[in-house]
């Protein structure tokens, strides 16, 4: 009988198709996201506001999609990596995923934390109001204001970060490593 630990065990170099997809799915919101916060400020503030709309909903969502890939990634294992990946980049590799899934959770839950706070209600694009999940309070709303910002700015330099690599390992490198996530 198979355990949970033997579920998605594999040889195949690529991941799943279902983890592809949202890995790219959370990818471009993540980036959307980041435009979205960063891009619209010195926007007119019923523009601005709109922007912010969008921009808590697919924060939602990108919260929601993390917790669907994590639940995927229990029962089925990554691919193994290369043979010949250098012990230090399969070291930094596992760190990098961990920050990953720790900032996708993390940003989303210190916005809904300052929006509850601030007595702002989340709007999810029109369909429904995500509740509070705490009780109004200035001094918390200022306080998850400014970690939702570092949190996002750290999110920002990760994802550069993780571009550079990806980019270094096609063109320089010339491995497979792009072919493990390409969903085409």
């Amino acid at each position: 009988m198979a355990t949970i630990a033997d579920a998605g065990t594999t040889t195949d170099p690529r991941y799943t198709k279902v983890a592809i997809w949202l890995h790219w799915l959370i990818g471009l919101a993540v980036i959307v996201n980041i435009g979205l916060a960063m891009l619209t400020e010195d926007m007119p503030r019923e523009a601005h506001r709109t922007a912010m709309d969008i921009h808590k909903g697919l924060g939602m969502a990108i919260l929601a999609l993390t917790l669907l890939r994590i639940l995927w990634r229990l029962v089925h294992r990554a691919p193994p990596l290369p043979p010949e990946t250098p012990g230090w980049e399969k070291w930094a590799s596992r760190i990098v995923h961990f920050l990953f899934y720790a900032l996708l959770i993390l940003l989303p839950l210190s916005g809904w934390v300052w929006m509850s706070a601030a007595d702002r209600p989340i709007d999810f694009f029109g369909l429904f109001t995500i509740p509070s999940i705490v009780a109004p309070d200035k001094l918390l709303s200022d306080t998850m204001h400014e970690r939702h910002e570092v949190l996002g700015l750290t999110m920002l330099t990760l994802v550069a970060i993780h571009l550079l690599v990806v980019a270094k390992h096609q063109f320089i490198d010339r491995n497979r490593q792009l072919s493990r996530m390409n969903p085409f």
